[in-house]
C-alpha cells in the first residue's frame, strides 16, 4: 500500500509542477469571477442572479470546464510517458505495471475532484462577495447544489475513464482528447436522433445512462422502461470494460521498441 501511495504522490508531483496545471486551476476561479463581474455590472429590475446560491447554481454549469481540463490530464498521463520516452524508466521500478497504471488513474481522478472542489468553493465565495446571501433562493441550498455537482461527477468520471483507456491503449493523448470531446459534445444530439428513429437498443449506449438526475427530479428517462437500476448496471458494465481493456493491454504492451 505504501508503495502505491508513493507512486500516486509521484504522479501528483508530475501534474502540479507544470505551469499549465496552475493555469487550469486559475481559470476555474477566473471564469466565475468574470461572469460575476459582468452580471453585477448589468443593471436590471429582475437580475439573473439574486444571491450567492443562485450564482453557485449558475456556476455549476461550468463543470464543462472541469471536464475539458480533466480530460487533458487523463489523456496525457499515460500517453505522455511514451511520447517523452520515459516509459522504460518508469517500468524498471520494482512496482508492478498494474500499480503504476493505478497510480496514474488515481492521480487523474484526484485532479478532477480537486477542480470540482475549487469550482464549488470559489463560486460560493465569489457569489457571497458580489451578490450577498439574502434574497429569494428558489428552494436552492448548498446541499442541493452539491447534489448537482454529484450527478455531474458521474458523467465526468466515466468520460475521464474513457480518455484514460484510450490513452493507455493507443498511447496517443491527441486521440484520447479528440474522441472524448467529440463524444461529450455530440453524444446528446446523436442520442436524440436515435431516440427519434425509435431505436430501442440506444438505451444500452453509455450516454443514455450518464444523467442519473433524471431519476430523482421526476423527469422521464431517456427511453421508456429505463430505471435507475438499469442505468447503474450499464455504467458498471462500461466501467469494467474501460478499465479491463486499459489494464490488460497496458500490462501486455511491449515497450522495447
Amino acid at each position: 500500500m505504501s508503495n502505491l501511495l508513493n507512486l500516486i504522490q509521484n504522479e501528483n508531483m508530475k501534474i502540479y509542477r507544470r505551469p499549465r496545471t496552475w493555469v487550469m486551476m486559475g481559470l476555474v476561479v477566473l471564469i466565475p469571477l468574470v461572469i460575476a463581474i459582468i452580471l453585477k455590472s448589468v443593471n436590471s429590475d429582475e437580475p439573473i442572479v439574486s444571491n450567492m446560491l443562485s450564482f453557485m447554481n449558475m456556476a455549476s454549469n461550468l463543470t464543462v470546464v472541469v471536464f475539458v481540463f480533466s480530460i487533458v490530464i487523463a489523456a496525457e498521463i499515460v500517453a505522455g510517458e511514451f511520447t517523452w520516452g520515459t516509459i522504460k524508466l518508469l517500468l524498471i521500478r520494482p512496482a508492478t505495471r498494474s500499480k503504476i497504471l493505478l497510480s496514474k488513474y488515481f492521480a487523474s481522478i484526484l485532479f478532477m475532484l480537486l477542480m470540482l472542489a475549487i469550482l464549488y468553493i470559489f463560486s460560493a465565495l465569489i457569489g457571497l462577495l458580489f451578490f450577498g446571501n439574502s434574497g429569494d433562493a428558489n428552494d436552492l441550498s448548498l446541499l442541493s447544489i452539491l447534489e448537482k455537482y454529484g450527478f455531474a461527477t458521474i458523467d465526468l468520471f466515466m468520460s475521464l475513464t474513457f480518455a484514460f483507456m484510450i490513452s493507455s491503449i493507443f498511447r496517443s493523448s491527441v486521440l484520447a482528447i479528440a474522441l472524448s470531446f467529440i463524444l461529450m459534445f455530440f453524444s446528446g444530439t446523436i442520442m436524440q436522433v436515435l431516440k427519434a428513429f425509435g431505436y430501442k437498443w440506444a438505451k444500452y449506449i453509455l450516454f443514455a445512462n450518464t444523467d442519473l438526475s433524471l431519476y430523482t427530479k421526476g423527469r422521464e428517462p431517456f427511453m421508456e422502461g429505463m430505471t435507475l437500476g438499469f442505468s447503474l448496471t450499464m455504467l458498471l458494465i462500461y466501467y469494467i470494460v474501460f478499465v479491463g481493456l486499459a489494464w490488460t493491454l497496458f500490462k501486455k504492451r511491449d515497450v522495447a521498441g
